[in-house]
């Protein structure tokens, strides 16, 4: 049985109780197991016995990296469900908050990777929490931002907010300058280590930056409804091996058009900060009867929900698939041929979180 103790404490994939039962052969794994649902978490049933506004609090408690993509998923599912019309300032903030939150999602991961220059994750987690610190002065918390509402946003940021955004940019931009140089050597030795196919990722159904790092060009940001992708620039994604290499580079580059974005959204979501951003609800909301369906890109992949509605003021049946489910259960084709001494390195290089697969 081989558990997560050996990664760097620092991995967000070390954050729950994850475990895999490998079959050693010669010193390489010949046989992966993941072994899932070790926390019971009972999210889908606590769903059901929550009402629609309640939902949102634990919706963003569910893939703790991502929190603003949990309950930005469930309001938007709910919003289409009711037809509501969410205002043009809540989309560009919803769009700012996703690609914000992308940018801490993946800096925990890369600055998790057993990197042998300890200079430079620490750097990286330092400049990580300038990110997290600067959210939590606009949200009141370092997680769980709860700034989502059905039918818009509690709040916009003020304008100083908005303006410190650069400069965080910048400071990313020069800790990659150093962070690229020292990948080109560190990561050599990993080539075709922990390799997952363009085929096998189709097979597993296998999403975000792991799908795209094989060549699976999956996002669905771009045509995302709601949102503001489409008026942003765009640019294409060339890490395609599959292997530890190619799924760190992804991450890297995924955070640096994330900065890109930002860049661009920040001076237009400074014109809007007295916009209204919200709709006016009843005071109970119901969802007339019907199978609803939505998904969303999150930083991990892509998160897809199921509601079976009554008529009643709480969900009859809300079902989640998790964007990190596909990414462990996958693990059983990545790891096999990997030297044992080598699982951590290529565990770490496949981004998921406990919490989010055991629901």
């Amino acid at each position: 049985m081989h558990e997560l103790s050996q990664l760097a404490h620092h991995s967000p994939i070390t954050h729950g109780q994850t475990k895999f039962a490998l079959t050693i052969d010669a010193g390489k794994v010949v046989q992966a197991k993941p072994i899932l649902g070790s926390m019971h978490r009972g999210a889908e049933k606590l769903f059901e016995s929550r009402d629609y506004r309640q939902i949102l609090m634990l919706a963003n408690r569910h893939e703790w990296l991502s929190a603003f993509t949990g309950e930005l998923g469930i309001a938007q599912l709910l919003e289409e469900a009711l037809g509501i019309e969410v205002p043009d300032s809540a989309q560009w903030f919803r769009t700012l908050l996703m690609e914000y939150n992308r940018v801490t999602a993946h800096l925990a991961f890369v600055a998790g990777f057993p990197w042998h220059n300890n200079q430079i994750a620490n750097e990286l987690r330092i400049n990580r929490e300038l990110w997290v610190e600067h959210i939590a002065q606009y949200t009141g918390s370092r997680m769980h931002p709860m700034l989502t509402r059905i039918g818009g946003l509690s709040h916009a940021p003020t304008q100083s907010w908005l303006n410190h955004i650069p400069q965080l940019i910048s400071e990313t931009n020069s800790c990659f300058e150093k962070l690229e140089k020292l990948m080109t050597t560190e990561l050599t030795q990993y080539v075709d280590l922990g390799k997952l196919t363009n085929s096998i990722a189709l097979d597993y159904a296998v999403s975000g930056p792991v799908a795209r790092a094989s060549g699976y060009q999956i996002d669905l940001r771009p045509t995302a409804r709601g949102l503001k992708y489409s008026e942003l620039s765009h640019q294409s994604l060339d890490n395609l091996n599959g292997d530890v290499p190619a799924r760190i580079n992804q991450l890297v580059t995924e955070i640096k058009q994330s900065l890109i974005w930002l860049g661009e959204l920040t001076p237009i979501c400074v014109t809007k900060v007295s916009d209204q951003i919200d709709v006016l609800l009843p005071k109970v909301l119901r969802v007339p009867e019907g199978v609803y369906a939505h998904e969303i890109e999150t930083p991990l992949g892509i998160a897809s929900w199921l509601l079976v509605s009554q008529n009643d003021k709480m969900p009859y049946r809300l079902k989640l698939r998790p964007a990190s489910l596909n990414t462990l259960l996958v693990t059983e084709k990545v790891l096999l041929g990997v030297p044992v001494e080598q699982v951590d390195t290529v565990l770490a290089s496949l981004p998921f979180i406990s919490g989010d697969v055991d629901r």
